[in-house]
């Protein structure tokens, strides 16, 4: 019996440890995974991926489904797979949760990390690149201590007041591409507008214009829903003239309007918009997303006249 009992253990054993088993360590139920990472203390790693991306693929077997990424990760993250199949099938309910973290995340391609608190608040980005696992995991790890210093400065403020508070709030908002950190800090950001009146930190006029923003996409949003295209115009001129926008936001702000624009099929103002992108400044990223979609109108036309007998 004994020796039954050894080898079933010594089975047992080998079996856990037979490559690929820490792969179940990914799932693809969000809700759960908030669970778990709240009572375990640990963060959320959502990837955006689809399977049918060859750069997805290689993401998956460099790095993603290694045993070292799989061990060391997922003792500080639970691992979220959300897969945007080719052909967009997939169960409703898990269709429409993919699709609602896609949007609040603002995912436009894949693949994409998001590295979060248990309660939804990113605090990082990441996604493929050419490296050995070692150095990715290493990278994610980085992160997650960048994240919880983030959140033990946002927790000390909570025992503080007036422009100490207001310091604290700012070491803890974490460095987020666009208006994220104001999407998902917004309240933080208001806490330090009221704390610092007279700006003495600095940051008091740059957490105002990304609130105003969010607001405005937020606005803009709804109205599209609607294809209410003359009152996003309407709201987008009026967001640029009473904010006296300027640089980055002014050209973002173009670029909506000129998108709203090709929706009503005004080729005149959309090529207008894009212009005025273009000269705020030609070699940012908004300026080169402009001129890219003014290179791709000017071929559309010469194909055109090309066509005509």
């Amino acid at each position: 019996m004994k020796i039954l009992q050894l080898s079933l253990i010594l089975i047992f054993s080998f079996a856990m440890s037979l490559p690929g088993q820490e792969k179940t360590a990914w799932t693809d139920d969000y809700a759960a995974a908030v669970e778990t990472a709240k009572q375990q203390q640990k963060s959320l790693l959502l990837l955006f991926t689809g399977d049918w991306i060859p750069l997805c693929r290689k993401f998956e077997e460099d790095i993603l489904s290694t045993d070292h990424f799989l061990q060391e990760v997922s003792e500080h993250f639970v691992l979220v797979r959300l897969n945007f199949p080719e052909d967009n099938r997939l169960p409703e309910k898990l269709a429409a949760q993919n699709q609602l973290l896609k949007d609040a995340y603002r995912i436009r391609g894949f693949p994409a990390i998001v590295l979060t608190q248990s309660d939804g608040k990113p605090f990082g980005l990441n996604g493929f690149q050419p490296v050995t696992p070692e150095i990715f995991v290493q990278q994610i790890l980085d992160m997650n201590e960048y994240g919880k210093q983030k959140q033990a400065s946002r927790e000390a403020a909570d025992r503080l007041e007036g422009v100490g508070m207001a310091e604290a709030l700012i070491e803890g908002i974490p460095e987020l591409p666009g208006n994220m950190a104001a999407r998902y800090y917004g309240d933080e950001m208001k806490k330090v507008v009221a704390a610092d009146p007279e700006n003495t930190l600095g940051k008091k006029e740059e957490y105002i214009e990304m609130l105003d923003d969010v607001e405005y996409s937020k606005a803009m949003q709804m109205l599209a829903k609607d294809s209410r295209w003359d009152k996003m115009i309407e709201l987008t001129d009026s967001y640029i003239e009473e904010r006296k926008l300027q640089g980055g936001m002014l050209q973002k702000a173009l670029l909506n309007k000129s998108s709203v624009q090709g929706q009503m099929g005004s080729l005149r103002g959309r090529i207008e918009s894009l212009l005025r992108v273009v000269e705020v400044d030609h070699d940012s990223g908004y300026g080169q997303e402009a001129q890219r979609q003014l290179d791709e109108l000017r071929a559309e036309k010469l194909r055109q006249e090309a066509e005509e007998p």
